[in-house]
């Protein structure tokens, strides 16, 4: 199946703009905010691809890279009250 969409002006000129500076074209730009939409997780999904096969390779899961960031945000915390007079 196809959907075949006219897209006006001025956001046509917007599309064209914003997919020359992304170094892609008007098509593939508005093809990914279309499922990006469509599937809200799936830009993240896409962001945290790297780091999954990362921590994979460290042999490390979510929950405990997730504890460790955790750890640090508190560690961070206690010593920016420590710090305050």
């Amino acid at each position: 199946m196809s959907i075949d969409i006219r897209i006006p002006e001025p956001l046509a000129g917007q599309v064209a703009d914003a997919a020359k500076s992304q170094g892609t074209s008007p098509e593939a730009l508005v093809l990914q905010a279309v499922a990006d939409s469509v599937d809200p997780l799936a830009k993240l999904r896409r962001l945290a691809q790297p780091i999954a096969a990362r921590l994979h390779e460290l042999g490390e899961t979510e929950d405990e890279a997730v504890e460790y960031f955790e750890q640090i945000k508190h560690d961070l915390r206690q010593q920016r009250r420590a710090a305050k007079p």
